[in-house]
């Protein structure tokens, strides 16, 4: 079973407007380096395998700019969606294009817009993974984040007993998903010895198409078109799209799938999901202010201040997230931060 890996990069980085747009969102900036979070997730991929067995799956308004970014890769590996529809048909897509070549193939699913500062580590797990499916090719597995405080913005994965563990590893069998909660219930949920919803997957290709099967029948049907058409018809992912539903694969899958397992990790996780997260991501000074680029701060504290071409100052302000983008400015509270993706439609839209 070879090892092919598939990172999403479809996605729009609203949360991280202004500097995140629709024509170069957040998977293509470099947040914390040089590397754009992109070609660092692509670049911790081969340490797993090699070029051609990396697919990249992102929208056709993007696909030239990945394969910029990634040109080590065959261009024909860049699957491109006519629109997004959420994670289940992209990852079916993914499979479809997979199974042409090996349907015992095992598929690792990363998304592109991920900081991870202990790439060993998720190489270990990824590896003990997938020497798992070897022995038991009917397992979904994910992987979980051991967390570090009650995080509100995450999904959570219940584990319970360990399947199968290996060199301080393990594979424990998933007992429940969760949305997003409440700070009391995250709280609860840290205590309990639950896991962050990262959105890494591993599993065969031919064992999440009979899962499309079983829990997403419709869906089954349109990738089983697809699959047939997909090399002599010019119109078949247009297709496909048209008819697929917008749909998560853990509302569509692994909720419902039965031998669903995770492995649980702490590989210096995060997903830069607002500007709030900023913090996790850079040092702070003694005043607890988040820096990236030029500042000035005067009795200000817990500020986060991103700025490209000038200096920001800031006197006397508390709080607030302070933002220079290259076609507007965000000024806002820190606690409305989750917020901000509401006026990047609106941007977008040319309704603001």
């Amino acid at each position: 079973m070879a090892l092919q890996v598939v990172i999403m990069a479809g996605g729009k980085g609203e949360r991280l407007w202004p500097v995140s747009s629709a024509d170069t969102p957040k998977q293509l900036i470099a947040f914390n380096g040089a590397q754009s979070l992109l070609r660092a997730t692509f670049e911790r991929s081969l340490e797993i395998t090699e070029p051609g067995n990396i697919y990249v799956v992102t929208s056709g308004d993007l696909a030239q700019k990945v394969s910029e970014q990634i040109p080590e890769i065959p261009r024909s590996n860049i699957l491109a969606e006519p629109v997004g529809k959420n994670t289940a048909p992209c990852i079916g897509y993914a499979a479809v294009v997979i199974s042409r070549k090996d349907p015992e193939a095992v598929m690792a699913v990363f998304p592109s817009d991920h900081i991870i500062r202990e790439p060993s580590k998720l190489k270990d797990a990824i590896l003990f993974g997938y020497r798992a499916l070897q022995a038991h090719p009917d397992l979904l597995i994910t992987l979980g984040i051991v967390p570090d405080r009650p995080e509100t913005g995450f999904g959570y994965i219940a584990p319970e007993a360990i399947l199968l563990s290996d060199g301080g590893l393990t594979i424990k069998r998933v007992k429940s998903f969760h949305e997003k909660p409440a700070r009391i219930l995250a709280e609860q949920y840290l205590k309990s010895g639950y896991l962050w919803n990262a959105g890494m997957f591993l599993w065969r290709a031919d064992t999440i198409l009979e899962m499309f099967s079983r829990h997403m029948g419709e869906l089954y049907d349109e990738l089983m078109k697809l699959q047939q058409t997909i090399e002599t018809d010019p119109d078949a992912v247009e297709r496909f799209y048209r008819a697929a539903p917008k749909v998560s694969i853990d509302y569509g899958i692994m909720e419902k799938a039965g031998r669903v397992a995770v492995i649980p990790g702490d590989f210096g996780w995060s997903d830069v999901g607002s500007w709030d997260a900023m913090e996790t991501l850079f040092s702070t000074d003694a005043s607890g202010n988040t820096v990236r680029g030029s500042a000035e701060i005067i009795n200000s504290e817990h500020n986060v201040v991103w700025s490209t071409d000038k200096p920001i100052v800031l006197i006397g302000v508390n709080d607030l997230v302070i933002v220079e983008g290259p076609d507007a400015i965000l000024v806002c509270p820190r606690n409305m931060a989750q917020h901000v993706s509401t006026v990047a439609k609106k941007m977008g839209d040319g309704n603001a």
